[in-house]
């Protein structure tokens, strides 16, 4: 059977909203030869695939439209780590617009689509590209609010890391215009494990143990929050 993708994000719920209209706004760009629709293309990205590379040159800022995907560091001894995710309507790649390069290997959980800009229009150059720089900078305070919760997860036991990881989620989605209290995880329960630095085992434990406490139903990948406020102030 195949696996049900997240729906495609709306425009306007997109974090990169605000930076796709001054592009299209931005005469100068135009002039340039560059147009919204050479810009922005919904481009195609297969399950496994990778968007982007870390270590390689910065070449585009990404936005995902429809599906999810994961972030993934290599250790030294060679193991990859799970370091975030990423749903419709969030950013990939912000990182390197200050960098030059990419922090993270970006690979696709499912079949998805990503929209993205050239690193052009974020540079410093004769063409005034400030709001549109404005524009990325809160797209990128989204993010980085988002990620703040990997440290406060951290700090507490693997129970109550799922019990917040489930409710970083919903919030993200809510955000975006899609279901709070009902979706599917698109993530396995290894990525799950290695994003919270616990055993895939802990975590079927810990789904369970929020199941028996009445604050979520779950099947498989399907999740329904009976009590969302619940899972952010479990202890």
């Amino acid at each position: 059977m195949a696996q049900k993708k997240q729906p495609a994000v709306l425009c306007p719920q997109c974090e990169l909203n605000d930076v796709c209209r001054q592009y299209e706004k931005d005469d100068a760009l135009r002039a340039a030869g560059e147009s919204l629709g050479d810009v922005t293309p919904q481009n195609n990205v297969a399950k496994g695939v990778s968007v982007c590379q870390a270590e390689n040159r910065f070449e585009y800022l990404y936005a995902v439209h429809e599906g999810a995907f994961k972030s993934v560091v290599t250790l030294p001894g060679g193991e990859e780590r799970v370091t975030g995710f990423h749903f419709a309507g969030e950013i990939i790649g912000a990182e390197g617009v200050s960098t030059g390069k990419y922090g993270r290997t970006v690979v696709a959980l499912q079949d998805g689509q990503v929209c993205y800009f050239p690193e052009t229009a974020f540079s410093a150059d004769e063409n005034d590209n400030s709001k549109i720089r404005q524009g990325l900078l809160m797209a990128m305070s989204h993010q980085v609010k988002n990620e703040q919760w990997t440290g406060l997860m951290a700090a507490h036991r693997a129970e109550q890391r799922v019990a917040l990881f489930l409710f970083m989620i919903s919030k993200r989605f809510e955000f975006h215009g899609f279901s709070s209290d009902e979706f599917r995880l698109p993530m396995s329960r290894d990525d799950i494990a290695s994003y919270l630095g616990l055993a895939v085992e802990t975590v079927s434990r810990s789904f369970q143990k929020l199941k028996g406490a009445g604050m979520i139903q779950v099947s498989g990948r399907n999740v329904i929050l009976e009590d969302r406020d619940a899972l952010q102030g479990f202890s």
